[in-house]
């Protein structure tokens, strides 16, 4: 067995303060290669990196979509210029330039129109109420004109039906007429035939014989029963023709001092009540008639009452001989018309009838009517169930 190599004297060192030894690193410890601050520092790094990166891809797909957008875009602003202009146009404004202008400008342009706009809209506005008073008063012409086509073919027809009357009467009174002279021809020759059956009574004296005495008797008694029927019917027919004379059924037939009060009458139909004291004051100063007395009727009645009849009797002598009495029957607007049309003329025909009947010999009358009214109180239908007896002075 070989021998050991004797190892060298190690040599001997001084001791060393502690200070002076450093501290040995511990066996198989690797080097601190990374810290907290080198790791952060490299984070920040990689992010720094990373936004870098996208900031270059989104610079990139920015430059390739920026001619696309930028054209699209540039179009909408020509299209909306266009419109703009199109509208500034029809407004009387000036088109909008395509170059750039300084913004001051632009402002002061932007006021401008914006004064501009206020004050076409108040124009507008004001054209809007011009517009609406336009329409009301078209409206209410319209309205006008309707309520008198309506009053105009109420008259018409109204008018057509007297005619129509007019020619029935008229009819009537030549037929009347007729009668009275043939009925006053019988009776002449009634009368004749009565002288002549006295003078042979007279002639004959003595010498009659009891037959033909009797004869002449009987002869005598039928024209003098002729004579008193006739007679009669004379009256009668005169009475008729007196009625025909007196009652007016149309303007036509009154007598010229009565026409132009008729007329006014006629015109005040539809008018407020409180125009009525004003238009008969106004037709009392321009034609001389006054209202002597306002009969009152019961609904559906013509009939007088004898207080009334003596009051008119009074009113009638108080009237100078020349003036004309005019009375104008009226009736309420219940029920039909036509009925109602009727009753007026019933209730100024018997008025005027009483009237002429007292009458004397220098003084006129005759009556007319106005059909159905609410002229003298709207909302009461009694106070339009009356007479007016009018006196028209002699001019």
């Amino acid at each position: 067995m070989p021998e050991e190599t004797p190892k060298p004297a190690e040599p001997i060192l001084e001791p060393q303060p502690p200070e002076a030894i450093p501290e040995a690193a511990p066996e198989n410890a690797a080097p601190p290669l990374f810290t907290t601050v080198n790791i952060l520092a490299l984070i920040a790094i990689l992010l720094v990196g990373v936004l870098i990166v996208m900031n270059v891809k989104n610079r990139s797909t920015q430059r390739k979509a920026a001619p696309a957008e930028i054209s699209s875009m540039q179009a909408e602003v020509d299209a909306r210029r266009a419109e703009l202009n199109r509208q500034r146009a029809e407004l009387g404004l000036s088109p909008l330039a395509s170059g750039s202008e300084p913004i001051d400008e632009i402002s002061q342009r932007l006021k401008k129109d914006a004064d501009t706009l206020v004050l076409l809209t108040a124009r507008f506005q004001e054209m809007l109420v011009e517009k609406d008073t336009v329409i009301s008063s078209k409206n209410e012409e319209m309205l006008r004109s309707e309520q008198m086509r309506q009053s105009l073919t109420a008259e018409c027809s109204r008018l057509r039906s007297e005619l129509q009357a007019a020619q029935v009467g008229s009819s009537e009174t030549d037929l009347l007429r007729r009668n009275l002279a043939a009925a006053k021809a019988q009776v002449d020759a009634v009368l004749a035939e009565l002288n002549k059956a006295r003078e042979q009574i007279a002639a004959q004296g003595a010498q009659a014989s009891s037959a033909d005495y009797a004869d002449l008797q009987r002869r005598f008694t039928e024209a003098n029963n002729g004579k008193e029927f006739f007679q009669s019917r004379v009256r009668q027919l005169e009475e008729e023709l007196g009625k025909l004379r007196i009652f007016a059924k149309s303007e036509n037939e009154l007598l010229p001092a009565a026409v132009e009060l008729f007329r006014s009458l006629r015109e005040l139909e539809n008018r407020p009540d409180s125009d009525l004291t004003t238009a008969y004051s106004n037709i009392g100063v321009q034609l001389g008639a006054s209202v002597l007395r306002t009969l009152n009727f019961n609904t559906g009645s013509s009939g007088i009452s004898p207080e009334e009849e003596e009051i008119i009797r009074k009113l009638t002598f108080d009237v100078p001989d020349g003036d004309l009495i005019l009375i104008v029957g009226y009736a309420s607007e219940t029920g039909n018309i036509d009925a109602n049309r009727q009753l007026s003329s019933d209730r100024a025909t018997a008025v005027a009838q009483m009237i002429s009947n007292i009458k004397r010999p220098g003084q006129s009358v005759q009556a007319v009517y106005l059909g159905q009214t609410d002229r003298f109180g709207s909302r009461v239908a009694e106070r339009n169930q009356l007479c007016e007896i009018w006196r028209i002075r002699k001019k």
